[in-house]
């Protein structure tokens, strides 16, 4: 390891102040110190400016910028990245925080895999009021290559769990200012159409703790992982499991949103994709039986 190797840390943050000092501690207190903490606040409305003015007037790494407007959480990562001159980067999100030593181990991790990944993306403890912290994944540390992840062998986690080369962010252009939902996936898979590979690491490093804001996961709007589908479909098409995979989601999310006409389309997207899958084809019938029960 390069004791010299600085570190930059981007933290996307809207509206969350009664959480932001415990993942600003997490940061701070790592027991890797070569960091620079970068606090992009996407125009909150509430305490925010405060709390990182008052880390910021104690530790000269904290850097806060504040956007003009709210633009969404793409766009306030990428103002972080051009603010970042570290060699690596890291995004926490606002509703997460670091274990103590989790900076000293992904950067241990990155010198001793050869070929060095574009990102190690490393297991998370993910918590909820009321439940216990669970670790998400049960498989093996490995490299993770393009038929990896379109082959469905391996789940991806978000933001909060990577230790990215800040050349390889910077090279594609960060994260697609047109995505608010699913920008994670689409960052990562145009990193490995570059030739690039992941590597997994099968030891939380990170806890997530699910509240509503900036990084909430709905169901809300599949416009996205349409969006999705259509910038990448060239090069995916020939994937039918993960076409499959999104076809299906597309129709929950259809579904969810009372849409049972795109519902029942993507469904059977999802069948002509992957034959095996009956389910797919159950659940279009299922579709067509709850709109016809509605009207009647």
């Amino acid at each position: 390891m390069n004791k010299e190797d600085l570190v930059s840390i981007i933290i996307p943050t809207y509206n969350r102040a009664h959480m932001l000092s415990q993942a600003i501690e997490s940061v701070l207190n790592q027991t890797y110190q070569n960091t620079e903490l970068i606090i992009v606040d996407d125009c909150s409305q509430d305490n925010t400016q405060e709390v990182a003015n008052n880390f910021r007037n104690k530790d000269k790494r904290v850097l806060y910028i504040r956007n003009n407007k709210n633009a969404g959480v793409s766009f306030t990562r990428n103002v972080g990245i051009e603010h970042s001159r570290g060699i690596f980067l890291m995004f926490l999100d606002d509703d997460c925080e670091y274990l103590a030593e989790t900076i000293e181990e992904e950067i241990n991790l990155m010198y001793s895999l050869s070929p060095q990944p574009a990102i190690i993306y490393s297991n998370m403890w993910s918590e909820k009021v009321g439940s216990q912290a669970l670790s998400p994944l049960n498989k093996k540390g490995k490299y993770i290559f393009k038929d990896d992840i379109f082959n469905c062998k391996y789940y991806i986690l978000g933001p909060p769990s990577w230790f990215c080369k800040s050349e390889i962010i910077k090279r594609i252009n960060g994260f697609d200012v047109n995505f608010y939902k699913y920008v994670d996936l689409d960052l990562l898979m145009r990193v490995i159409f570059t030739g690039e590979c992941l590597y997994f690491n099968n030891k939380p490093l990170a806890i997530v703790h699910f509240v509503p804001g900036i990084s909430e996961r709905t169901y809300k709007n599949p416009f996205y992982r349409e969006l999705l589908l259509e910038k990448h479909f060239p090069k995916i098409k020939k994937y039918k499991k993960f076409l499959s995979y999104l076809y299906w989601r597309i129709a929950k999310d259809s579904f969810h949103l009372g849409d049972s006409k795109k519902a029942r389309g993507y469904c059977w997207k999802a069948f002509i994709s992957s034959p095996l899958k009956v389910e797919y084809l159950f659940k279009t019938i299922l579709f067509f039986f709850k709109k016809s029960k509605t009207k009647s």
